[in-house]
């Protein structure tokens, strides 16, 4: 969920309705930095974020394009050093806000400062630093409802507002521990959110891309429906080259007998290839996959499976579905050798990991089987 959180209020960082979404030069700038931000082309974005710097230097959107190119660069492991690096843009976008207008009523003001603030406060949660997450996500918050009354306006505000209205309703669903925590939040409605998303997919500016990445999200992990998603991971993975968290969400959208029998193998091997242990963890796992059901060459799936899940105890707190795919792969491998034993030691592992109601229910036959 904290990723959701972060997100929900990322996707509307380079967002302006006063001079950056006006048609025009500063426009074109903002937008080409903003695809090289989504292609993690960082030295790319700084050359457009400089340049719209020239024509206005003291605007939010210079140094929140900036922080999220860290982002984009790094995602999804961002240290305390690289936070701390983007930690300085955000409150700079902050003050810049403020400065330009005080109370932040202006609908740009709103998305920079918005984004800001719930890009803090995801951090600091992630730290454990819960007082101080709850003091920025209130404020984020506070901006969101703003945003509700002037989305007919603003189609930028389709995605916020299309994300609040699916998540209210969506979250307490599944977790049913938060209903009584959510009773002074206005209500939502998952089939206007949806709808507001699927709109802010052809409508939107900038926040374009950041549907797609949220719908996908939502087919995948809150209604198991990942061939809805296939759609719009596809097309970040063409339009975006260098996006490898689009490339690594794709093949998940495809994980299953029938659709890997079409996997794109490069996608494996690029992700194999990049420097990040999430990535490779993603990559080794997907390619058990292709050996165990296309190929049908289990050793040498075995091998990709518990290749991969070394690069995941690397990194704690990430690649969650990644994990608990392969322990559960790796299981089903183990199992079919009669290796009982190491199988549900794997199997255990895969439902501690668990993310989807698809990984779970298979870890748990496999586990009643032995």
């Amino acid at each position: 969920m904290k990723r959701v959180i972060a997100l929900i209020v990322i996707l509307s960082s380079t967002t302006a309705i006063g001079q950056v979404f006006e048609r025009g030069y500063v426009q074109e700038l903002v937008k080409k930095g903003t695809d090289h931000i989504y292609n993690a082309a960082p030295d790319s974005a700084e050359y457009y974020i400089s340049r719209a710097e020239k024509y206005i230097p003291n605007h939010p959107v210079i140094p929140l394009m900036r922080a999220m190119s860290i982002l984009w660069s790094n995602i999804p492991l961002i240290s305390d050093e690289l936070f701390l690096e983007m930690e300085i843009q955000l409150d700079s976008a902050i003050e810049l806000a403020k400065a330009k207008d005080p109370n932040l009523d202006e609908p740009e003001m709103i998305f920079f400062a918005m984004a800001s603030y719930g890009l803090l406060a995801e951090y600091y949660a992630d730290q454990g630093s819960t007082m101080k997450a709850v003091g920025e996500a209130n404020r984020a918050y506070g901006l969101m409802k703003k945003g509700f009354d002037i989305v007919d306006e603003h189609p930028e505000f389709l995605l916020t507002t299309g994300l609040y209205n699916y998540f209210r309703e969506k979250y307490p669903e599944k977790h049913p521990i938060y209903k009584p925590l959510l009773w002074f939040f206005r209500s939502g409605d998952m089939e206007l959110g949806l709808k507001q998303l699927e709109k802010a997919c052809t409508e939107s500016f900038l926040t374009r891309v950041e549907a797609h990445v949220y719908l996908s999200y939502i087919y995948l992990r809150y209604e198991m429906e990942p061939h809805l998603a296939q759609k719009y991971l596809s097309e970040l993975c063409t339009i975006y080259p260098n996006n490898y968290y689009a490339k690594a969400k794709y093949l998940e959208s495809l994980a299953n007998p029938k659709d890997f029998q079409n996997v794109p193998i490069d996608m494996i091997y690029a992700l194999i290839k990049h420097d990040s242990p999430y990535y490779r963890l993603a990559g080794y796992v997907f390619l058990g996959y292709f050996e165990e059901k296309v190929v049908k060459n289990k050793e040498k799936a075995e091998y990709a499976y518990r290749e991969g899940l070394k690069y995941g105890d690397t990194i704690p707190n990430h690649g969650e579905f990644f994990k608990s795919f392969g322990y559960l792969s790796l299981g089903r491998v183990l199992v079919e050798r009669k290796q009982n034993e190491e199988a549900r030691e794997f199997l255990d592992l895969a439902l501690t990991y668990a993310e989807t109601e698809q990984v779970e229910s298979e870890a748990k036959r496999l586990l009643s089987e032995l």
